[in-house]
């Protein structure tokens, strides 16, 4: 479904004007152990984050922040192949969190309404949750449409691309419980998928087969946080996995099997580091990991497929593309369960023997 045929579905709908702005990043590679596997970096000019491709594997789009007199964070877009980049968005408060709808069309968040509708509640917006709503787009900025109006964050969607019911998840705060909800794109209705008060739930994704999402939980009692797997049928949640350390950023790659990348900061560690959970053989790979922290990574719905993620060095995000590797070593559970009995042999007590004549003194 064309953009100009989503409008007249949005009874609340809004108009804005746009154009489009291009420019020409340096192809320059500097030497580290991220091109030394292959990788090549994207961009080389301000803060960029959240990069995804288009369905096609022959853009990609992002947000960017900190570019010369550029205020705000706007929405760009790399045509790979010609190494072109294109800014998209010019608008008033700060645009993020994009994707693709189609080869044409694309959504995002921003904060531009929110702000002007309540300049004194968001005079000082919460970083983690900014005011905000979700917008569609052509792929130029010159037709925008604002589908979303609930006060609060709306941001972190994904579009599901179902062949009868096609619909977004997206990440929404409203009042002081932070949940994943889900809306129809046939008929706007938004329905719940997960929410708990006292835990944030956000970062949603979905599984290949449209049948289960996956979210970030935080309980906000023990601050520690887990992976969750929902059937959005049943609405049966599982733990992935929990208690390692901080996740960031998850995305399952969108062919078979069922793969989840991520970011995490393991306890002990000072950078984040890429890795992917196989949900069916339950096995933890490391994809990247350096003396930078590395986060947001999406891979491409092709046979051979890419990862683009973003390497924050000297306080700013540069995007990287790569050829996901074939072999990406051994499962962190195989290593972990050959440690646990070396342990458990070395804290086991020596047997005290029943045939000795006089009682036996404990050690000081």
């Amino acid at each position: 479904m064309k953009l100009h045929q989503w409008k007249y579905l949005v009874l609340s709908g809004s108009m804005l004007a746009g154009c489009s702005h291009m420019s020409l990043t340096k192809d320059l590679l500097t030497p580290d152990f991220l091109l030394s596997k292959g990788s090549k970096q994207i961009t080389f000019q301000g803060d960029n984050d959240r990069p995804r491709f288009s369905p096609d594997n022959q853009r990609l789009i992002y947000s960017s922040h900190h570019r010369g007199n550029q205020k705000n964070a706007q929405i760009f877009e790399m045509d790979l192949a010609r190494n072109k980049e294109r800014r998209v968005t010019y608008s008033d408060g700060d645009a993020f969190d994009p994707f693709y709808l189609s080869t044409t069309e694309l959504m995002y968040a921003s904060t531009t309404d929110e702000i002007k509708e309540s300049p004194f509640l968001n005079r000082n917006p919460d970083k983690d949750f900014p005011p905000s709503d979700l917008y569609m787009s052509d792929r130029f900025g010159s037709e925008i449409l604002r589908i979303t109006q609930q006060p609060g964050f709306d941001a972190e969607a994904l579009y599901v691309n179902h062949p009868v019911k096609p619909f977004i998840i997206f990440t929404s705060r409203r009042g002081d419980v932070t949940g994943v909800y889900r809306m129809d794109l046939k008929n706007w209705l938004v329905s719940l998928i997960a929410a708990e008060k006292d835990k944030d739930r956000r970062s949603p994704t979905i599984s290949p087969n449209r049948k289960d999402a996956a979210f970030i939980e935080t309980d906000l009692k023990t601050n520690t946080q887990s992976l969750q797997l929902i059937d959005l049928k049943t609405k049966k949640m599982q733990t992935l996995k929990e208690n390692e350390g901080t996740y960031r950023d998850l995305f399952f790659a969108p062919r078979s099997p069922d793969r989840l990348f991520y970011s995490i900061l393991r306890k002990g560690e000072k950078k984040f580091q890429l890795e992917v959970y196989n949900v069916d053989s339950k096995c933890t790979q490391v994809v990247f990991k350096g003396s930078d922290s590395l986060m947001t990574p999406t891979v491409s719905d092709e046979p051979n497929e890419r990862l683009a993620f973003t390497r924050l060095f000297q306080d700013k995000k540069q995007i990287y593309i790569v050829n996901l590797p074939q072999d990406l070593g051994p499962c962190l559970e195989a290593q972990n369960a050959v440690e646990k009995p070396k342990e458990s042999v070395k804290t086991a007590p020596t047997p005290v023997p029943t045939t000795s004549p006089t009682p036996q003194v404990p050690a000081k």
